[in-house]
């Protein structure tokens, strides 16, 4: 045999592997998307780099074992390599590896949710005590205002003039400590 068809046998083989591990890598992004899954913007990001590394390793395969010269025998051996290996080994691998790690996941999850149980029994408590006290809070402002309205209808001043009064000595206790018209705080 010639080293020149040993070389074409070479390349051939080259390109049927490389279909075959182009495939292997799609898996890989198949696997992730089984095991988190995925919006169209993301499962389209994946698409592009896919097709970005494998355009990446045809036109190696090209360039460095055939001079950069096209030939149709690599094209037809690689899309031989991707359906061998999509026919064979990729349902298998696939379905194996993302349920393993989903079993393995759950187990995790599981395991973290009775080791979160004691907090989360303390989130409820500390819940049902914080919701009681804003209940009696409640109560007790509404028992304050009924009594403030009437201390202030037995008194009759309105509501206004007390606003009034309240703003005006706040007024008089800002002029008095921020020193407008040069005076100083005294307290």
């Amino acid at each position: 045999m010639s080293s020149q068809i040993a070389g074409e046998g070479w390349f051939m083989l080259h390109s049927f592997l490389l279909g075959a591990f182009i495939t292997f890598c799609y898996d890989i992004f198949r696997i992730l998307r089984r095991i988190i899954p995925h919006g169209i913007f993301w499962i389209s990001l994946e698409d592009l780099i896919f097709w970005v590394m494998a355009t990446g390793g045809i036109f190696y395969l090209l360039y460095y074992e055939n001079n950069g010269m096209f030939r149709w025998f690599a094209v037809i051996s690689a899309a031989a390599g991707m359906l061998l290996y999509k026919k064979t080994l990729s349902l298998g691998f696939v379905s194996l590896v993302s349920g393993a790690v989903n079993g393995t996941l759950r187990f995790l999850r599981k395991i973290l949710w009775r080791l979160t149980a004691p907090a989360r029994r303390f989130l409820r408590w500390s819940k049902r005590i914080a919701a009681r006290s804003a209940r009696r809070a409640a109560v007790e402002l509404r028992v304050r205002s009924r009594e403030l309205r009437r201390r202030l209808s037995s008194r009759k001043i309105s509501l206004r003039k007390l606003n009034s009064r309240l703003t005006a000595w706040k007024k008089a206790l800002k002029i008095k400590c921020t020193g407008w018209k040069k005076k100083r705080c005294d307290q």
